[in-house]
């Protein structure tokens, strides 16, 4: 078994950040100290030990720095990313990355039982560095011809030969093999 096939077929609970929390009521400001304290990119938010949602670095960044308001008065209920993904300790790494591939999610809540075990990040399943990256068509080979100008799957042989001629022709790509377009 390769090392790749071992990683994805691993439990995500070997992967999960101990938790941090913070009250939805608590200021932007101090859930920022917190997270700059141990170093985290992003904390749980909570309110009657339920997870609402996160707090990320971008979620600051953007929704409080950008748009100039005061981190000491705005909440970080006003600004966290909701709802979370959650899923339970026993799913495999690989279900996770195509969970979160699928909803567009870098995160997830992993849970055992109803007591919440913390979280994972895309970057620490899939590799936050090149050379530790797992090329994520890896995990779930697509079906059908892929144009080998842009790497697009389409259907058939029909679908990608009209594609190649209305993309690719057209936006004059393959212009020097193919001579003027009429």
């Amino acid at each position: 078994m390769s090392e790749l096939e071992v990683s994805i077929n691993e439990p995500v609970s070997k992967f999960v950040q101990k938790p941090i929390f913070v009250l939805a009521n608590e200021s932007v400001k101090n859930a920022a100290k917190l997270m700059s304290e141990k170093k985290l990119g992003a904390v749980i938010v909570t309110a009657n030990d339920e997870a609402l949602g996160i707090v990320t670095e971008w979620d600051i960044l953007t929704r409080v720095v950008a748009q100039g308001k005061d981190s000491t008065k705005t909440t970080v209920r006003e600004v966290m990313s909701s709802p979370v993904l959650t899923v339970f300790s026993n799913l495999t790494v690989g279900e996770a990355i195509k969970l979160m591939s699928r909803n567009k999610y870098r995160r997830l809540l992993v849970k055992e039982g109803s007591r919440t075990l913390g979280m994972i990040t895309l970057s620490q399943v899939v590799g936050s560095t090149k050379e530790s990256t797992i090329t994520l068509p890896l995990l779930e080979p697509p079906s059908g011809m892929r144009c080998p100008y842009c790497g697009s799957i389409l259907k058939d042989r029909d679908e990608l030969s009209l594609h190649i001629d209305r993309v690719h022709v057209r936006e004059e790509i393959l212009r020097g093999a193919h001579g003027p377009i009429p």
